[in-house]
């Protein structure tokens, strides 16, 4: 594994000598497979805004939701309460506001001091003059397997590494730099041959290869090395969620493993 860019909601790193079913494990473990915290059930006492109550439902739903130490937290059916509800798998949270003015996600009050949103500023609602919303609800773990609320991973994907090939035919028409689109090839100092700058941002469209008259150019994509782009929503860190992709792979596989001893 090569780490190309690290940030608390996105990573971008190199993975080598693993097949496409191996990166496509860990992309759908990150978008599924890793708990977060969501807004489970909520129960509205008075809602006079122009929202209906499902609308406001879906709405806090998809509210991202962190906490400083998640692994306080079990999942509903992993807990020794065996899901009835208790503080080690939920959280209350409560919402109070009259108009006018915008409710926004910082408005939420969670029962928990070590939860709160992972952005302040997302609207939920704008109550005109008189108008209300009060509601509690519980904040609960889960993956995005039960529901998509749940699913931290965002854009999560990745794509062969290509290895860029410049031959001894190439004239230095500079056309392959021009119709670039993510200035992967320059010119070096003093013309030449084209420069290879960066091929983990080669998308592999291969308009190089297309305007090279003279066939100088080839995109070849590495099997067996691939470029992983995984962002989240905020309710956990681009690291953690990493990590914890990378454990289900290991647990699924381990669990596999021993179904198949018991059989043979």
């Amino acid at each position: 594994m090569e780490l190309i860019e690290l940030s608390e909601g996105r990573a971008r790193f190199i993975l080598r000598g693993v097949s496409p079913a191996f990166a496509n494990a860990i992309r759908r473990a990150c978008m599924a497979e890793v708990p977060s915290l969501a807004i489970d059930e909520i129960s509205i006492y008075d809602n006079t805004s122009v929202l209906f109550d499902e609308q406001l439902s879906l709405r806090l739903g998809l509210v991202s939701i962190k906490a400083d130490d998640l692994g306080l937290f079990s999942v509903p059916e992993e807990c020794d309460c065996g899901g009835a509800g208790c503080p080690g798998c939920q959280v209350g949270m409560t919402l109070s506001a009259e108009g006018p003015c915008t409710v926004h996600s910082k408005d939420l009050r969670f029962g928990d001091a070590g939860v709160k949103v992972a952005f302040e500023k997302i609207p939920i609602a704008i109550l005109g003059e008189g108008e209300k919303l009060m509601l509690e609800g519980t904040v609960t773990l889960n993956r995005g397997t039960v529901h998509t609320k749940w699913q931290a991973g965002t854009q999560c994907g990745y794509k062969n590494l290509p290895e860029i090939q410049i031959g001894e035919g190439c004239d230095g028409c500079e056309k392959c730099v021009e119709v670039c689109p993510r200035d992967v090839l320059v010119m070096g100092e003093g013309g030449g041959k084209p420069l290879v700058t960066d091929p983990t941002s080669c998308s592999i469209c291969k308009l190089c290869v297309g305007e090279c008259e003279v066939g100088a150019i080839k995109v070849v994509p590495i099997e067996d090395v691939f470029v992983m782009k995984i962002d989240t929503d905020g309710s956990i860190s681009a690291k953690d969620l990493v990590e914890g992709a990378a454990a289900e792979v290991k647990r699924r596989a381990s669990s596999l493993s021993q179904q198949l001893s018991g059989l043979a």
